[in-house]
């Protein structure tokens, strides 16, 4: 209508024109604030599923069994805590554009083909010839995709381990060794990560976001060879118009399935952790069905509350019955041509030999399978007594049979690797249960569960970075009757005056500012704090410190009014302890050996020399360690007196420093309000490298030019092509091909310089 100056009822229009042009700013504006909304609601959808992807390895890390955690890594679980659930918020980000995607293309076609007919056939079968490049770049994108998280798996967990032994690394001088070895690693991931970038850059730039450019050059060059009619301007720029809108869809289509790749390696991967295996709960809050008093082997006063019991118990770390499997399976060399036709005849020949006198000595086939088998560190079973040992020997805890009375003291004793530590654990339900073996362990409440009724102290105190009272409360509310009373059974009273800034002092990460006895202690008072408690597991927490404050925290801790009421199991080397507990279990290679008192075991005349020797060289040990870290510094009554009498007035100024340093240990993570700095977007065109990061936008500039250009150079053909026709003097096939080529070279311009920019922000990027 605008181009030819009819009349306002035009025909080919269903409204008057000025409706249209109405029409053109009111449907933009609500597709846009549409789509608007639709991204906010995905938006909101990723977080969403991140977050419970997130929490659901949290909750499988809590409740993995031991073999299920040998067969995979920190690296591994950090990577698809961080890394495979961020794939996943990308991939419900780009689900609208990618669902809408197609069905955009499709409309877009259609109109297209109003326009030049036939000729959008071209374009569509150039569409169909992209697909198997397209699956070609996935595959590979694919396979580079595994690669790179296989190195970055590797690297992760070779950071953890040297984060984890760090003083030791610098005790020996090991820097550029284990340097060496993360440069090894990270270079190869560096390698995979080139190849995917490279791979990404040329296969979506290329082939996928180049279509809507050159689809335009072969469809015009098709309209003016089979349409008798020349292209004119209405033609040309509408078709241009489709196409433009083509791109949107073309950009997001490719971008979207690269994330569906990415998500479905995630998806793997999160699917073959969520699979292993798991504990199986085998802890009762009610007593065993047919519970007979006379079975149980403490004597009669204790036979009426137990609190906890277990019957005939087998437990295991590994269950024994089942073969892991490995979270990544074993990849299966292929065979080349050669060497598929090379094996079937080998087997021919095999087959053709007699069989007489073979049963005597095995084949070369059969001695080649056992060595690569015990090359992997596999071993052939080849009777059912084999099964059966190997089966006994992943077996840790057998025949368990004990009752614990509720409110008493029982002490495990027993030689080092007897399997004290793995009593604790099965009844925490740490192990593996072998033949459905359960443990009871009655609750007040019936079967109601409560938090806070079992507190563990295990072997080896941990503390996290948080204050000394915040390790103690560990999450709990704070109660300052309660909470001194824990401090002075727990004989942590000097040790606050000692440090900086009291309970308030920070800890930093594995208690690198706390001695070992200060640890233990402050573990012991975390076990201690919660009145609720009604079941204290102790793991030898007497093993750290000196003799004088471990007779203090047995009076005042263990068997102090902190402790009333809860039924105590504490694990110990100390023999002196024994004669003032309730009951004593000996543990002699993974079976109950004795129980009963401490007197009574002696009647029977049980030997305690494993024990003892135990004891003795802990002790040697602690003198050493006390020589030399300076031993259980908060309890050493003299040195804290020397020290408190060398203050005067002159030092409050520093003590004031001090307990505020004290206060802070480690630092905030620096973080920044408002605008970003020019510096920093200057740091990052540096660190990739000034030519890497002008070129980008030099190639931008240059493609975005070369589609204007092409555009232009459009208008002047279509007004080319109407002057002749005025004039009746239509443009020849030399002159329409030459108008065509230069538009051709200006599209192919525009396609090279896209490819080249995803090149140049790869490379940029890697650097």
């Amino acid at each position: 209508y605008f181009e030819t100056g009819a009349p306002p009822d035009f025909n080919a229009l269903i409204f008057h024109p000025w409706g249209d042009v109405v029409g053109l700013f009111v449907f933009p504006f609500l597709v846009s604030l549409l789509q608007t909304r639709s991204q906010v609601i995905l938006n909101h959808c990723a977080i969403f599923i991140r977050t419970a992807v997130s929490t659901l390895l949290f909750s499988k890390a809590l409740t993995i069994s031991a073999s299920g955690r040998a067969q995979t890594s920190t690296g591994q679980v950090v990577n698809m805590m961080s890394n495979d659930t961020m794939q996943l918020q990308r991939f419900l980000q780009f689900f609208g554009f990618t669902l809408v995607a197609p069905i955009q293309i499709i409309i877009a076609l259609v109109l297209i083909y109003r326009q030049v007919g036939n000729a959008t056939w071209v374009g569509v079968g150039f569409m169909l010839c992209l697909v198997p490049v397209n699956g070609v770049v996935f595959s590979n994108v694919s396979k580079m995709r595994r690669k790179v998280l296989k190195y970055s798996d590797a690297r992760v967990k070779m950071i953890n381990e040297i984060l984890s032994g760090i003083r030791v690394i610098k005790f020996y001088a090991w820097e550029g060794p284990f340097g060496k070895e993360v440069g090894r690693l990270r270079e190869q991931e560096l390698k995979a990560l080139t190849t995917l970038a490279y791979t990404s850059a040329i296969g979506f730039s290329l082939i996928m976001l180049s279509a809507p450019i050159v689809n335009p050059i072969l469809v015009f060059f098709t309209y003016i060879n089979i349409e008798s009619q020349s292209l004119n301007a209405a033609t040309a720029f509408t078709t241009i118009a489709l196409f433009n809108i083509m791109r949107f869809p073309f950009a997001f289509l490719p971008m979207g399935f690269l994330q569906y790749i990415q998500s479905k390696i995630a998806l793997r991967r999160l699917s073959r952790y969520l699979d292993l295996m798991e504990l199986t709960s085998y802890t009762v809050p009610e007593l065993p069905k047919g519970y007979d008093d006379d079975d149980l082997p403490l004597d009669e006063d204790l036979k009426s509350n137990p609190a906890v019991v277990i019957q005939k118990g087998t437990f295991s770390w590994v269950d024994p019955d089942l073969t892991p499997m490995p979270l990544e399976p074993p990849k299966k060399k292929r065979m080349s041509r050669k060497e598929r036709k090379a094996s079937k005849r080998q087997l021919e020949v095999d087959s053709s030999k007699p069989s007489v006198g073979m049963t005597s000595q095995p084949s070369n086939a059969s001695l080649s399978r056992a060595e690569s088998l015990a090359s992997l560190n596999i071993s052939v079973k080849t009777t059912d007594s084999e099964e059966d040992n190997s089966r006994e020997n992943r077996v840790t805890l057998r025949d368990i049979s004990c009752t614990i009375e509720k409110g008493s003291l029982v002490a495990v004793v027993g030689e080092v690797g007897s399997g004290k530590s793995s009593f604790l654990s099965a009844i925490l339900g740490e192990m593996e249960s072998v033949d459905g073996t359960k443990v009871y362990i009655p609750q007040k409440d019936g079967n109601q569960v409560r938090d806070n009724r079992v507190s563990y102290c295990s072997q080896s105190p941990w503390v996290v970075n948080d204050t000394l009272r915040g390790n103690i409360l560990f999450g709990r509310e704070y109660n300052q009757e309660r909470y001194d009373e824990v401090i002075k059974a727990c004989a942590l009273t000097d040790d606050l005056a000692v440090l900086p800034a009291g309970d308030m002092t920070e800890i930093g990460e594995r208690g690198i500012n706390l001695s070992g006895g200060q640890k233990a202690r402050v573990a012991l008072a975390r076990a201690m704090y919660s009145s609720e408690t009604e079941l204290m597991l102790l793991d030898d927490p007497l093993s750290a410190v000196d003799a004088h404050v471990g007779e203090h925290l047995f009076r005042e801790a263990i068997t102090g009014n902190v402790s009333r009421g809860a039924t105590r199991v504490l694990v110990t080397h100390h023999v002196h302890f024994l004669p003032r507990c309730d009951a004593v279990i000996m543990i002699e290679k993974g079976m109950v050996k004795h129980t009963g008192t401490y007197a009574e075991l002696i009647a029977r005349g049980v030997d305690f020399a494993g024990a003892i020797e135990a004891n003795k060289k802990e002790s040697e040990s602690d003198e050493v360690t006390d020589e030399v870290g300076g031993g259980d510094k908060g309890c050493d009554d003299d040195t804290k007196k020397g020290e408190t009498n060398d203050e005067d007035a002159s030092n409050n100024t520093d003590t004031e420093k001090l307990e505020q340093a004290g206060k802070k240990l480690i630092k905030d993570e620096e973080q920044k309000e408002g605008s970003v700095k020019g510096s920093n977007y200057t740091h990052y065109a540096r660190s990739g490298g000034w030519l890497a990061f002008a070129s980008i936008f030099i190639i931008q500039g240059v493609g975005r030019a070369s589609e204007i250009m092409a555009s232009f150079w459009l208008s002047v053909w279509a007004e080319a092509t109407t002057k002749a026709q005025i004039n009746n003097d239509p443009l020849t096939g030399s002159e329409t091909t030459w108008y065509l080529n230069i538009y051709a070279a200006f599209g192919i311009g525009g396609v090279l310089c896209l490819t080249f920019r995803s090149l140049a922000m790869a490379i940029h990027r890697l650097r």
